[in-house]
C-alpha cells in the first residue's frame, strides 16, 4: 500500500505525538490550547477579623474555553486562588511562634446569562503549606477541581467572583496550638470592586441541526447516554446547571495483597535502638490522580484523569488504583513509627486525540508497565508526617495515528531503561495527600519500522531530566469496595 505520508513528516509528526503522550496526557477532542484562554482577575476583598474589618487582595486565574455550545459542559480548568495577607493580618489570625500555614478555600462563583442566574460552588480548593516568612506579607495559594456549568440557550455567560470563605491551618511547631483547629475567615468583595472574572460565548450545537449517523460510541464528553428514558444527559437543560460535577468510580480494591517485596535501597535506615517487624499485609487501595509537565514543551498534563477518561480495557473509562499491600513492615523507635508499605500501581493507558501544527489531528497511546512501588511512612510527634514513594517503570507508545493513519512504531518503542520515580508528600498514607517529585526520562528505543529509525528523534523531543509530577493520593478503601477518586491537586 502506498505511504500517505513521507518519511520525513511521519517522523515529524510522531515526535509531537510522542510529547503529548509520554507524560499521560489525556485531552478530549477540542481542547487544543487555542480553543483555550487564560481569565485573571484581582479583587479586593474585606474580611472580618476579631479586630475589625481587614482588606484582603485575592487574585484569581482559571482557564475557559474560548466559547461553549448550548448542552455541552463548559469547564475551568486550571484554578488558582492566591490570598496575600498582609502581617497584620497573619500575627492576628495565627497563633504566635507559627511557622507556616496552608488550608482550604471556598469560593461563590455566580453564573449568568440574560436572564438567567446560577450559583457555583468553588469549594475544596486547597493550599499546601507556604512557610511563614519573618516579616511581611504571605500569598497563600489554593487550587482543585470545581464543576461544570451547562447552559440550555445561546448567548454570552459571565462568571462572577463572591464570597469567599477561608479555613487556614497553622504549623503547630513550637506554638503549643491544637493541630485540628483552623483560623477561618469570611471576605466579600470590596465596594465598587471589578468582580467579572470571565465571559464565554455560546453557541447552539452543529451538530444538532445535521445529525450524524449512529455509530454505537461516543467520547466521554460528548453528551452520549445509554439511551435509558431517564437519563439526566438525553434532556438540554433549561437554564443553567452549576451543579458538581459527577464523580469518577472505580473497579473494586482486589481481596488478596499485590505480591512483591520492599526495594531494600528505598528503606531508610532504622534509628538506634529501634524494633523492626514483619508483618502480614491487608489488601487497600487508593486513586492517585494529578498532572506531569514536561520541562522542554512547557507543558502539563493530567495523570489518570479523575473524569474516568482513561482508556484502559478492563476499567472501562474508569481511573486506575494504586493495590497496596498495607504494613508490610513496621519500625518503632522512641519518638519514631515508620510503616512500609508495597503498592502497585494499576494506570489505565493513555489515548489522546489533539492537532498538531494546528490542524493535523493526531492520536496515540502510551502504556505504563510499572514494577511494585515502595511506600514509606514516618510518623514523628510534632512534625508533619512523611510519606515517599519509589518505584520503577517503562513507558510503551504504539497505536500512533496521523490523520485517520497509521504511523507504525513497532512493537517495542518505549523508554531504553526504567524511568526511576521518587514522590514525597507531608500526610499518612490513610488519609492521602498530595506528592511531588521529579522526572529524568530516559532515552527511547525500538521505535519505528520499515527501516524507519525513529529513536533519536523521538529521544530528542522527550528525554531528559526536570519533568516534575504533582500527584494527589486518595484516601485509602478496604477490599472489595471502591476507592473515592481525589480532586486533581493545584497546577
Amino acid at each position: 500500500m502506498t505511504r500517505a505520508l513521507s518519511g520525513g513528516r511521519t517522523a515529524r509528526l510522531a515526535v509531537v505525538a510522542v510529547v503529548a503522550c509520554l507524560v499521560g496526557l489525556l485531552p478530549g477532542s477540542g481542547s487544543a490550547a487555542r480553543d483555550q484562554r487564560q481569565a485573571s482577575l484581582t479583587v479586593a476583598y474585606d474580611c472580618a477579623l476579631p479586630g475589625g474589618t481587614r482588606q484582603v487582595d485575592v487574585a484569581f486565574d482559571a482557564t475557559f474555553p474560548v466559547r461553549g455550545v448550548v448542552g455541552k459542559p463548559i469547564r475551568p480548568v486550571a484554578v488558582r486562588v492566591r490570598v496575600s495577607l498582609s502581617r497584620t493580618v497573619v500575627e492576628e489570625l495565627l497563633p504566635e511562634g507559627a511557622r507556616s500555614v496552608g488550608g482550604t478555600a471556598a469560593v461563590v462563583m455566580a453564573v449568568a446569562q440574560g436572564r438567567e442566574r446560577a450559583r457555583a460552588e468553588w469549594a475544596e480548593l486547597a493550599s499546601p503549606e507556604v512557610r511563614l516568612p519573618a516579616r511581611g506579607a504571605v500569598e497563600v495559594g489554593f487550587g482543585g477541581d470545581i464543576p461544570d456549568v451547562t447552559v440550555g440557550a445561546e448567548g454570552d455567560v459571565t462568571f462572577t467572583v463572591g464570597r469567599l470563605d477561608l479555613a487556614l491551618d497553622p504549623d503547630d511547631s513550637g506554638t503549643g496550638a491544637d493541630p485540628a483547629s483552623a483560623a477561618r475567615l469570611t471576605c466579600t468583595p470590596a465596594r465598587g470592586a471589578d468582580t467579572l472574572l470571565a465571559t464565554v460565548p455560546v453557541a447552539a450545537d452543529p451538530t444538532e441541526t445535521s445529525p450524524a449517523p449512529d455509530t454505537g460510541s461516543a467520547t466521554p464528553d460528548d453528551g452520549a447516554s445509554d439511551g435509558t428514558p431517564d437519563d439526566p444527559r438525553n434532556d438540554t437543560p433549561k437554564g443553567i446547571d452549576a451543579g458538581p460535577r459527577l464523580r469518577a468510580t472505580t473497579d473494586r480494591c482486589p481481596l488478596d495483597p499485590p505480591k512483591g517485596e520492599l526495594d531494600p535501597q528505598r528503606l531508610p535506615s532504622p534509628p538506634p535502638g529501634a524494633e523492626v517487624s514483619t508483618l502480614e499485609p491487608t489488601s487497600m487501595c487508593a486513586v492517585p490522580v494529578g498532572f506531569a509537565t514536561l520541562r522542554k514543551l512547557k507543558s502539563s498534563a493530567v495523570v489518570n484523569d479523575p473524569r474516568g477518561s482513561g482508556s484502559g480495557s478492563s476499567s472501562r473509562g474508569r481511573p486506575g488504583l494504586m493495590h497496596l499491600a498495607m504494613r508490610m513492615r513496621e519500625v518503632r523507635a522512641p519518638d519514631y513509627v515508620e510503616y512500609d508499605h508495597l503498592g502497585l500501581m494499576q494506570l489505565p493507558d493513555a489515548e489522546g486525540t489533539f492537532l498538531t501544527f494546528g490542524f493535523q489531528p493526531t492520536t496515540a497511546k502510551v502504556r505504563f508497565e510499572p514494577e511494585p512501588a515502595t511506600i514509606v511512612n514516618i510518623i514523628r510527634p510534632g512534625r508533619p508526617p512523611v510519606t515517599r514513594v519509589g518505584y520503577r517503570q517503562h513507558l510503551r507508545l504504539y497505536d500512533v495515528r496521523v490523520n485517520g493513519v497509521p504511523l507504525d512504531v513497532g512493537p517495542r518503542c518505549r523508554t531504553s531503561r526504567p524511568v526511576d520515580t521518587v514522590l514525597t508528600g507531608n500526610y499518612p498514607v490513610s488519609e492521602g495527600g498530595l506528592l511531588q517529585g521529579e522526572l529524568d526520562i530516559p532515552a527511547l528505543t525500538g521505535c519505528g519500522a520499515d527501516g524507519e529509525d525513529l529513536d533519536v528523534l523521538l529521544s530528542g523531543a522527550v528525554s531528559g531530566p526536570g519533568n516534575t509530577l504533582k500527584i494527589r493520593q486518595g484516601r485509602v478503601c478496604g477490599a472489595g469496595s471502591p476507592c473515592n477518586v481525589p480532586e486533581l491537586p493545584a497546577l
